[in-house]
């Protein structure tokens, strides 16, 4: 199991290099929805005074004369007002799960801080309001801008932490915020209720989630050691093809549960294999859903 005494700054930084090219020419679903939020450059849910017309209405004593219709008035004699897209900056919330499943295997971990970054470099170059936590399903731990950027985040998971529980019901999403759930979901439980206050509140939830390909097509055969690699204990366990096909519809099964409950909360979900480059992995399945938009 990688630990995070191993990650130096050094590997981190390659990791985000690489997010960083991928954010050039790709983003998260930013497009998908229209955002509450503060001034900037993203369509809003009400009106303002970018250039996208969106409709007309009745002049009211008070408004702006600059959006008075005055072809309108010289043909009806009446004022109306010019009503435009109101532009925004939307907020994105990112949660990074950290629990030692995602530990367990180097280049799972490797694609899931790619994954991080990618989603960081996403919402910075969109200009959006972005709060980042680490969760390891039993802690929540917020993380800020110069941890991020000098790389020794990932070493003070263990400080200062607060007892949130499994589900992330007491996450701080925002309301109407672009939640990211980057986690490999191995853990048990109902993938519905899990997801009801991640896509609540107006949220839309996006789930990218890393994997290997022996968590797919394990090779396991003979006499071995399980260890749980969440509380260390162990057993002997005699493996057989039988019960590997027993593994497998389990697993397979396990992600149908989360297909669906994914798409009754409208939330997308994209799994990411370790493989390849982070191109390569997108190809897979996240830009077929729409977890990730190429950007023209």
């Amino acid at each position: 199991m990688t630990k995070a005494s191993e990650w130096s700054p050094s590997r981190m930084a390659s990791l985000h290099a690489s997010a960083r090219r991928m954010a050039e020419h790709a983003r998260l679903p930013f497009h998908r929805r229209a955002w509450r939020g503060t001034g900037g450059n993203w369509t809003g849910t009400g009106t303002g005074s970018s250039v996208d017309f969106q409709d007309h209405r009745p002049y009211l004593p008070g408004d702006d004369p600059r959006y008075i219709n005055w072809q309108a008035y010289a043909r009806s004699g009446s004022y109306t007002m010019k009503l435009y897209r109101q532009e925004v900056s939307p907020q994105a919330d990112l949660a990074l799960d950290v629990s030692a499943s995602m530990f367990l295997d180097p280049q799972k971990m490797e694609r899931a801080i790619e994954l991080f970054y990618f989603c960081l470099e996403s919402a910075w170059r969109t200009a959006a309001s972005v709060r980042v936590w680490a969760w390891n399903g039993a802690k929540l731990r917020m993380l800020d801008v110069a941890e991020m950027r000098s790389y020794r985040w990932i070493e003070k998971l263990e400080e200062n932490s607060q007892s949130v529980g499994l589900n992330l019901a007491r996450m701080p999403w925002r309301s109407g915020s672009l939640r990211v759930l980057i986690s490999d979901l191995l853990f048990p439980g109902n993938a519905e209720a899990f997801l009801n206050p991640l896509a609540g509140a107006r949220g839309f939830a996006v789930m990218m989630v890393p994997y290997t390909q022996e968590e797919t097509e394990p090779n396991w055969s003979g006499n071995l050691e399980l260890v749980d690699c969440e509380s260390g204990t162990s057993r002997l366990q005699r493996i057989d093809a039988e019960l590997v096909s027993i593994y497998r519809n389990a697993y397979q099964r396990h992600f149908e549960l989360w297909r669906l409950a994914a798409r009754k909360q409208e939330a997308l979900l994209a799994c990411v294999p370790v493989a390849g480059s982070l191109e390569e992995a997108f190809r897979h399945e996240a830009f077929f859903s729409g977890a990730v938009e190429v950007m023209a």
